[in-house]
């Protein structure tokens, strides 16, 4: 008992998820979100205060805090993804492993206990929690940059055809698009990669790439004293220029190499990039940026998939964000941060 008791609370959970009747806590999972929230000290979710004060405990147990600042009252998981949640920290943790896995939506809930609806909104509730701590995201060094396309996929967006939302007429499943070339039938989504494994992409306008399209992913994410290397598109010469950083272009193809710089990494990046993608069977570009979070936290993570997992964790936990199931599937079909095609 005295081992179990010096266990870290994620070991400790993993244990107690090793025995069929002896299930944890939701005393577990608070005490593991203090640790993780409040290790600097107590600071209110609602308004950042720091005059956070003890206010009582509920029925089942679970301690009340009130914040002198504000005057308003909140649990410890307030404005956090495990907002509402009846399951265990096990579960949660099982769930992660899964994640670091690529499991698919069916296999995580058949091997954490939980509905296909459930999974479903567990892994995107975990992704907008990362997307929001990649917002802080920089890149140092030499960063290698160049957009990538892929198709725009309306999968599951039936309302989106009945609505005329769409930017295409439709075609049959794993048909090509209908225009050849870079046309609207295309998301461009501008990727940036530093040699330390740190990388940020995102959807930003259909068709062919632009200047607005560079600075609305990589603005604010990009070191001044870093070193930019890119191909000879003219989009990251003028994001360069205005931004003063450093400009490497590679002439003569993707695969030239100009002393240390070159686009290879970023190249092999947008390889394992679209291998793990294609193991979803087709991503709806509406969940497009959340997938793109992901593959990144995977590149970024080193580590067995329990050290992932635990990772992962620690992240989403101190990311003061909470989002509803509610809202998740209400979301735009095609999530552009340019809107204008011109």
């Amino acid at each position: 008992m005295e081992l179990i008791n010096s266990l870290p609370l994620v070991e400790r959970a993993k244990l107690h998820g090793l025995f069929k009747d002896v299930h944890p806590t939701t005393l577990e999972m608070e005490e593991y979100l203090s640790e993780q929230r409040f290790a600097d000290g107590r600071v209110c979710p609602i308004c950042g205060g720091t005059h956070v004060r003890r206010n009582g405990r509920r029925k089942n147990g679970s301690q009340k805090f009130v914040c002198m600042d504000c005057k308003k009252s909140f649990s410890i998981r307030k404005n956090t993804i495990f907002s509402g949640t009846r399951k265990d920290l096990s579960v949660w943790v099982e769930y992660l492993k899964c994640m670091a896995e690529g499991l698919t939506l069916d296999q995580s809930a058949e091997r954490c206990g939980i509905t296909h609806h459930t999974s479903f909104m567990w892994r995107h509730k975990i992704l907008d929690a990362l997307g929001e701590e990649a917002k802080a995201t920089e890149l140092t060094g030499i960063v290698e940059a160049d957009e990538t396309f892929l198709p725009v996929s309306f999968k599951g967006e039936r309302k989106a055809f009945v609505n005329g939302d769409v930017c295409r007429e439709p075609r049959r499943r794993g048909g090509e698009n209908h225009t050849r070339g870079l046309s609207d039938e295309l998301v461009c989504v501008p990727c940036a990669i530093d040699r330390k494994g740190n990388a940020v992409s995102r959807i930003a306008k259909l068709g062919k790439c632009s200047t607005k399209a560079v600075y609305g992913v990589l603005g604010g994410h990009v070191s001044q004293e870093a070193t930019l290397c890119t191909d000879e598109e003219s989009s990251y010469r003028r994001f360069a220029k205005e931004n003063g950083i450093s400009l490497v272009q590679i002439k003569g193809g993707k695969r030239t190499v100009k002393g240390i710089y070159h686009i290879q990494h970023l190249n092999a990046y947008h390889s394992r990039l679209k291998e793990f993608l294609s193991q979803f069977k087709g991503v709806s570009s509406k969940y497009l940026n959340n997938y793109l979070t992901w593959n990144n936290e995977l590149e970024r993570k080193k580590g067995g998939l329990a050290e992932k997992a635990e990772a992962v964790l620690r992240q989403v936990v101190s990311a003061v964000f909470e989002v509803t199931c509610s809202a998740i599937p209400m979301r735009p079909a095609i999530p552009l941060l340019i809107k204008n095609q011109s």
